[in-house]
């Protein structure tokens, strides 16, 4: 089973079995044999979504380049231990949309925030067998569904909050891609 590369929203989460690859694993003639196996189960699901948001007057700064000073930053860990920011909104794109956040971002001059990855990501299959999990998001499974693990809300829309209420204090927003 596949995810449409285009989906706006992610739901669940890989469920690792075999199943999930094109091939059986420990066959001996390896990723030339086949696995036709259901992996629908295992898989997470595309979700359609209503992608109404008002922008209204909203545009990115468009600062020069030369004048543009980037601070790269990840979300969750940004805004986690921040006390200023309530904590109900820590570790999410709301924390990051607070006075707090952004009065700390201008403070240190800086004009774009680069977020590390936020679109939905797989926690890998090694990572989970340790019982840890995929931190800085560089496994990425939807670039254009923002990962819920980053939402206060559960809400795409939370996303695009805090994009517009960067922008109206004369933040970029870049997305960092891999």
């Amino acid at each position: 089973m596949l995810i449409d590369p285009y989906a706006r929203h992610i739901a669940g989460t890989v469920k690792w079995c075999d199943a999930l690859f094109g091939y059986r694993v420990g066959n001996p003639r390896e990723d030339l044999s086949i696995d036709r196996r259901d992996s629908a189960a295992a898989m997470p699901k595309c979700r359609v979504i209503d992608g109404a948001f008002s922008w209204a007057e909203d545009r990115p700064p468009r600062t020069p380049w030369h004048d543009t000073i980037i601070y790269e930053l990840h979300v969750k860990g940004f805004t986690r231990n921040n006390r200023d920011i309530p904590p109900h909104l820590r570790g999410t794109y709301a924390g990051l949309a607070t006075d707090p956040a952004i009065e700390h971002i201008k403070r240190l001059g800086v004009t774009a925030v680069e977020l590390m990855p936020v679109h939905e990501f797989v926690d890998d299959r090694h990572l989970l067998e340790r019982g840890l999990h995929n931190y800085w998001g560089y496994n990425s499974i939807g670039f254009f569904a923002p990962d819920m693990r980053y939402s206060s809300s559960g809400f795409v829309g939370e996303f695009k909050s805090m994009v517009k209420r960067l922008h109206s204090f004369g933040i970029e927003v870049i997305l960092d891609v891999v």
